[in-house]
């Protein structure tokens, strides 16, 4: 009988407890080339599975308390479910978690830019506005203004000379160029996708890719990490000081807005309302409000390694949310945000995307960027 492979994974809390997060690993050895592992506790319970993503594991780590050791095991896992499936068809990625859906990539080549559309958490409960995409009677005409801001998506104002923020004039376009990858899988699903930022003559000015890591956890949360990577293929790159822009861009639903809804939004500076938080710096944001009796929220959090981090917030009372590292000036600093990007090199951006449920406080917004920002180390050794 052949011995089975088995590693054991050991997992160490800093002084702060941390809610239920990814965790990423390495492990070497045969047990390298399986993309799905189990985890199981120390008396054989299983705890979940470990997906590959290039040289690393993916693991949902459960609660863990302050200065907590937890050590599982590891094996290759023969079966398991896929929790987290993709599809993709008509220039369209619909992204299912437990079989619900919660987005869908939207990269049709004749619209301004590719955006996610719907955001579905719980029970059916719809957390970005559904204009320009759909007209919904629960909104109605007062809402149905700036055309540009497309539920969730990737944008920026000034970028050379041309305007990649609006939909509507002399504006550039984001033009997909290819669709590297999608994955499904057990513990996340993913793709990555190569966009052509053209000038309105239809010339490049600068490339761009982005992937989404959608994760399957045990909430009706719903959490995902984007990584947005500029390009400077064809020349130099300025990106000039404007507030018109956000790497990690969405507008809410105007039901929990702060202007046409019961909102309320709120920072990791203690601060709140657009007052306090409009193109204040904070390692993170959250916009929260009740739907259908639901406290239900969005939040986003900016990465330490990120430019200019903690980023500034192009956050208003109607429902506009974005994360601006360019905007300075525009924001009220007297210095400028203008950012040159030289021919051949690369700039990255990484931020974790919450859909949640509860208020910003149930939701322990403040715990979860701990486990974002300082993530348990993790240590993998033979049994």
């Amino acid at each position: 009988m052949q011995a089975i492979l088995m590693l054991l994974l050991t997992l160490k809390v800093g002084p702060e407890a941390l809610p239920s997060a990814p965790v990423r690993f390495v492990v070497d050895g045969p047990l390298a080339a399986c993309s799905v592992l189990e985890v199981r506790s120390q008396d054989g319970n299983l705890v979940g599975y470990a997906q590959k993503d290039g040289k690393e594991f993916v693991f949902i780590a459960p609660a863990l308390e302050a200065s907590q050791e937890a050590t599982y095991t590891l094996t290759e896992a023969k079966d398991y479910p896929v929790r987290v499936l993709l599809s993709m068809a008509d220039h369209k990625i619909d992204v299912r978690v437990d079989g619900a859906l919660f987005t869908s990539y939207n990269y049709q080549p004749d619209q301004p830019k590719p955006y996610l559309y719907p955001v579905i958490i719980g029970d059916g409960l719809h957390l970005t506005r559904a204009y320009p995409m759909e007209n919904v009677e629960t909104e109605g005409e007062k809402v149905r203004d700036h055309v540009h801001h497309t539920s969730w998506w990737v944008a920026y104002g000034e970028v050379n000379e041309s305007n990649f923020w609006m939909a509507q004039g002399d504006h550039g376009q984001q033009k997909p160029r290819e669709i590297l990858e999608v994955v499904s899988g057990p513990v996340f699903g993913k793709f990555r996708a190569v966009n052509d930022w053209n000038r309105p003559d239809g010339v490049r000015e600068i490339q761009e890719e982005r992937e989404y890591i959608f994760y399957a956890q045990e909430s009706p949360d719903r959490l995902t990490d984007m990584r947005v990577t500029f390009s400077a293929v064809d020349h130099d790159i300025v990106f000039h000081d404007t507030k018109e822009g956000g790497i990690c861009s969405l507008r809410m639903n105007p039901l929990i807005d702060e202007e046409h809804g019961n909102g309320r939004m709120a920072n990791s500076e203690g601060k709140a309302t657009e007052a306090e938080c409009w193109g204040k710096p904070a390692s993170w944001c959250d916009y929260s409000g009740s739907l259908n009796g639901q406290n239900v929220g969005i939040a986003v959090l900016d990465h330490p390694a990120n430019l200019r981090h903690p980023s500034r917030w192009h956050i208003r009372a109607y429902g506009l949310y974005t994360a601006n590292p360019f905007g300075l000036k525009a924001f009220g600093e007297q210095e400028s945000g203008d950012y040159s990007l030289p021919k051949g090199q690369d700039l990255t951006f990484n931020y974790r995307v919450l859909m949640h449920l509860g208020n910003t406080e149930e939701a322990r917004i403040g715990s979860q960027y701990s486990a974002y920002a300082t993530p348990p180390s993790a240590a993998v050794k033979v049994k």
